[in-house]
C-alpha cells in the first residue's frame, strides 16, 4: 500500500510539472509576440511623427490645366514620390508627374496635374503612400 501512494504522488508530481513546462511555453510565446507587437506600433508611431509635408501654394494664384502643386517635405525623414495619389475634388487624377524621384527633408518637388478645371473653387487631396495626406482648397 505504500508502494503504489508513492508511485501515484510521482505520476501527479510529473504530471504537473509537464502541465506547468507547457503553460509556461505558451505564455512565454504569447508575451514575445505582444512585445513584438507593441515594439512595431512604437516603429510606426515614430515613423509617423517624422513624416510631415505641406502644400505651399498660394490658393488665390492657381492655374489650370495643367494644375501645378508644390508640395514641401516638412518632416525629418525623406518621403518617397513613387506611389502620390492625387484627388480633385473627389476624383483622382491619374494624368501627374513628379519633378522628383528624392524627396529630401527641406526639399519642394512640383506635381503637375493634366486636368482641366472650372472657373471656380476647388479642393485638392494629396495622399503619400504610406497614408500621409493633406487637403488643400484653391480658386481657379
Amino acid at each position: 500500500m505504500g508502494m503504489s501512494t508513492s508511485a501515484t504522488h510521482i505520476i501527479f508530481f510529473i504530471a504537473s510539472v509537464v502541465l506547468a513546462a507547457s503553460f509556461v511555453s505558451v505564455a512565454a510565446l504569447t508575451i514575445i509576440n505582444i512585445s513584438n507587437g507593441i515594439e512595431d506600433r512604437g516603429d510606426m508611431i515614430a515613423k509617423q511623427l517624422s513624416e510631415d509635408f505641406e502644400i505651399i501654394n498660394d490658393p488665390t494664384r492657381m492655374t489650370n490645366n495643367p494644375v501645378i502643386l508644390y508640395l514641401k517635405n516638412t518632416g525629418k525623414v525623406p518621403l518617397s514620390t513613387e506611389h502620390i495619389t492625387v484627388l480633385i475634388d473627389g476624383l483622382y487624377v491619374n494624368n501627374t508627374n513628379v519633378s522628383s524621384a528624392l524627396w529630401l527633408p527641406g526639399d519642394t518637388i512640383t506635381v503637375t496635374l493634366y486636368v482641366n478645371l472650372t472657373a471656380g473653387e476647388h479642393v485638392a487631396k494629396v495622399i503619400l503612400e504610406d497614408g500621409l495626406s493633406k487637403t488643400f482648397y484653391f480658386t481657379v
